[in-house]
């Protein structure tokens, strides 16, 4: 056979068979070439890629949600659906198979059960989270004297504790007032309000988030200071960091229970900064931090028990494996 390329009448039925060719394959829409590049970028098939995530609407752009898996674990998900911040939704949505991954936080009381298991952060993607109590700088001045009352409570506060609360409020339904009021009790604070000098000055408004835990961190600092003698208030249920941390900045609300890591990584992305301390960005914001407590609390990536036996998953870096 010649190697030489068709000329003539024959090199133009051999372009016209050709062009035919092309003509009758079938074209990739936009959209499905927008899926297969999207598909080229993410590489094989993984474990991760067969799953759906589930969590608060924050946790796409939150520094240590899904940004922390994309980046220090390389994770892409199939889709990732609206929840709650480890909250009873997205414990539902794991038990019922809506979602196949979500994220509990890791003093959540349900975790004690045989239900979930807790994937381990393998590569330190979660920073130090520990409990601290954040007030507006206008609740500072008026009040100099807070971190006596603030400050012990967070000494006394341990991240087995915090478990045992949040058990409490999940599994034995008892509510945040009494377990704040038990735990105060506990740990030996100040005398009731009726025998206690009662301050003059602005009501201090204490805000919590839309999640048990943050209810009951709130809870005890209304307690405590309402003990000690301070005009007090607890709004509850405010919302996610994006809603609450404006009204705590404006001085709407004037004392938060936060965490050092998140907040720290929230306020360096709002000032397109990294690695500033916390107590350098709580001032730019007329905000001001108390003493942390040992307690921590982080970002937990669970699955339930089923979906971990079924994939053999332990750790985050396992969902990276080839899908089954």
């Amino acid at each position: 056979m010649s190697n030489q390329l068709p000329t003539g009448r024959s090199s133009l039925m051999f372009s016209t068979a050709l062009a035919a060719l092309f003509l009758a394959a079938p074209s990739l829409s936009a959209s499905e070439a927008e899926q297969e590049e999207s598909a080229s970028k993410r590489g094989p098939e993984t474990i991760a890629s067969q799953f759906v995530f589930g969590s608060g609407k924050e946790c796409p752009h939150e520094p240590y949600c899904l940004p922390a898996l994309e980046e220090e674990y390389g994770l892409h998900f199939a889709d990732f659906v609206v929840t709650d911040p480890g909250g009873p939704r997205t414990r539902e949505a794991l038990l019922n198979g809506n979602i196949q991954i979500g994220v509990l936080f890791t003093t959540n009381g349900y975790l004690a059960t045989d239900r979930f298991v807790l994937l381990e952060d393998d590569r330190n993607a979660q920073p130090a989270e520990n409990v601290i109590p954040v007030a507006h700088q206008s609740i500072g001045d008026a009040y100099p004297e807070l971190g006596k009352v603030l400050n012990p409570l967070s000494a006394a506060l341990t991240t087995p504790e915090l478990t045992e609360m949040n058990r409490r409020f999940a599994l034995d339904e008892v509510d945040a007032e009494t377990i704040a009021r038990e735990w105060l009790k506990e740990h030996g604070a100040s005398a009731p309000a009726e025998s206690a000098s009662k301050k003059e000055g602005p009501t201090i408004v204490v805000g919590s988030g839309n999640f048990a835990e943050s209810i009951i961190l709130a809870e005890m600092y209304r307690q405590a200071l309402d003990q000690a003698g301070y005009p007090t208030r607890h709004r509850q249920e405010i919302g996610n960091r994006a809603t609450y941390l404006p009204l705590l900045e404006s001085g709407e609300i004037d004392l938060f229970p936060e965490y050092t890591g998140s907040l720290g990584g929230w306020l360096n992305t709002l000032a397109d900064t990294s690695g500033q301390p916390l107590s350098t960005l709580l001032p730019e914001h007329d905000l001001v931090g108390f003493e942390p407590a040992p307690a921590q609390d982080k970002n937990g990536f669970v699955v339930t028990a089923e979906t971990a036996q079924r994939y053999d998953l332990e750790k985050i870096s396992d969902l990276a494996k080839p899908a089954p």
